[in-house]
């Protein structure tokens, strides 16, 4: 419509700025997301530094990966806070996990003597997001993509000292890949749930920390250049360090997003509900094995956090799945 000489522009709603209950259930959910990841990032820090035969293997692998995995938990860490004071500061219950902090901790030297949320012990890695990344196909629309890995059940930090040098580096092989597939994750969910948001402190936090994500995301995704192909102990990865034209292929290739026929554009994918959204996101961590070990109990306020995450619609009732 054509604007009339003199007539004001229309102006654009005003975003509440105390979160609202939808923002409160999607806030809940992300503080214990980034619980979970302080506790797995603690570990891998704790063992990467104090763990000569694992650091050895990551250092083989990245020589800057164990300040990546430290600074990473740091993150995490200020993430949770930042979010479970703020719920505090508008009379909400911040979100607290410390009940669960039962599973055991490695006993390989490094490892601190304290309870755990998360299991490193026996994981099955996604690595489908280092094809999907490199393809202009995206989850959205139902495309799928082959594994560039093959890492199931298998230990993402060393469980015992005594392991020789082949082992230890089986374990930095599965953690390398590991490493990249949790943070590609965090940066499809935050993504996701931002569309669902509506007061404006709801949308600075989710849009000022999930960059950070996929921040993260971007330096162990460059870390796999130095990748050298293994076959040991269960794990078989590809010789990614010399296949350079594929392994500096880090940013995201042009791909489908919106609806078909639109032009193609480099993002974050997925980012609907139901490939990036608080369920998806919680199944995939419950399916790869990182919460082994925990009570019912745990999986079932996860599971209810989740749920209320992903059931938030906008203020004006927009569904964003």
């Amino acid at each position: 419509m054509a604007m009339t000489a003199g007539a004001a522009p229309a102006q654009a709603a005003t975003l509440p700025q105390q979160a609202t209950p939808g923002d409160v259930a999607i806030l809940k959910f992300l503080a214990a997301a980034e619980l979970v990841e302080d506790d797995l990032w603690q570990q891998y820090c704790e063992l990467a530094v104090g763990n000569p035969g694992f650091n050895r293997g990551l250092r083989r692998i990245d020589p800057s990966i164990i300040r990546y995995i430290c600074d990473d938990r740091d993150d995490e860490r200020s993430h949770h806070q930042l979010i479970n004071a703020y719920l505090a500061s508008i009379n909400e219950t911040p979100v607290n996990l410390d009940p669960f902090r039962t599973l055991p901790s490695s006993s390989a030297q490094g490892a601190q003597s304290t309870g755990r949320l998360t299991n490193l012990t026996n994981l099955t890695v996604d690595t489908s997001w280092y094809n999907r990344y490199r393809s202009t196909g995206n989850p959205d629309f139902g495309d799928t993509f082959p594994q560039v890995a093959t890492l199931a059940n298998k230990p993402a930090i060393p469980t015992a000292n005594g392991f020789t040098g082949t082992r230890n580096q089986s374990i930095a092989h599965v953690a390398a890949f590991h490493f990249g597939t949790i943070e590609q994750g965090g940066a499809s969910l935050y993504t996701s749930l931002l569309a669902k948001v509506t007061s404006l402190d709801a949308l600075i936090i989710l849009s000022s920390i999930g960059p950070t994500e996929f921040y993260h995301f971007a330096a162990f995704h460059k870390s796999l250049e130095g990748l050298f192909g293994f076959n040991g102990f269960g794990v078989s990865v590809p010789d990614l360090k010399s296949d350079t034209n594929r392994s500096r292929a880090i940013f995201p290739e042009p791909a489908k997003f919106l609806a078909e026929g639109l032009p193609l554009t480099s993002v974050v994918r997925p980012r609907t509900t139901a490939q990036a959204g608080a369920v998806a996101s919680a199944t995939s961590l419950v399916n790869s094995g990182l919460f082994q070990g925990q009570p019912q109990a745990f999986l079932d306020a996860v599971t209810a956090m989740a749920t209320a995450a992903d059931a938030v619609t906008r203020g004006d009732g927009v569904s964003n799945t």
